[in-house]
């Protein structure tokens, strides 16, 4: 198979994506007002409006879709397993939210200390990871933290998922 993208419904669900966005900052701004998130929950830190979703996540979900493609036409990952990552992430940052809003500390804080041992088993660099994560995560954080978030755990996850593999290979290669 060559290299071009497999057809997914990027316009389509791009499309659903910043419709439920915009659906979602009208309903808070006719109740009570759209929310803006500090850094770290600090009042000291800079806030960044919910506002700023509807073009961070259409943008993201634009992007992912577009990496999952290549892949996909690659034969790097199948569509069963980049659903069931995107809908993985997505359950661990609906966790992670509920959580957070029921005030419930141990399990976001168990949830972050769990990342370095999945990121051994599970790439959870790759898109349909952070698309996941982020989506779950934009109700309560917005559209811009939780890819700050989830761009730093990606590298995390990247660093501890591929190292070892790649020192491995050149221990094997001297060999």
């Amino acid at each position: 198979m060559d290299n071009a993208a497999v057809p997914l419904p990027r316009a389509g669900l791009t499309s659903a994506i910043a419709i439920a966005v915009v659906a979602s900052l009208l309903w808070q701004r006719s109740h009570g007002g759209v929310p803006s998130h500090s850094f770290l929950a600090r009042a000291d830190m800079p806030s960044i409006s919910n506002w700023w979703g509807a073009l961070s996540l259409p943008a993201l979900t634009w992007l992912a879709l577009g990496n999952i493609g290549t892949r996909l036409a690659a034969g790097r990952v199948t569509g069963r397993a980049a659903l069931g990552g995107a809908l993985g992430a997505f359950l661990f940052g609906a966790v992670l939210a509920v959580a957070f809003e029921l005030g419930v500390e141990e399990v976001p804080r168990a949830q972050v200390t769990s990342i370095p041992l999945l990121a051994l088993f599970v790439p959870l660099y790759r898109a349909e990871f952070v698309l996941g994560f982020v989506l779950a995560l934009s109700y309560t954080f917005g559209g811009v933290l939780p890819l700050v978030i989830a761009t730093v755990l990606a590298t995390v996850g990247a660093t501890i998922h591929l190292a070892p593999r790649w020192l491995l290979r050149r221990f094997r290669a001297r060999r």
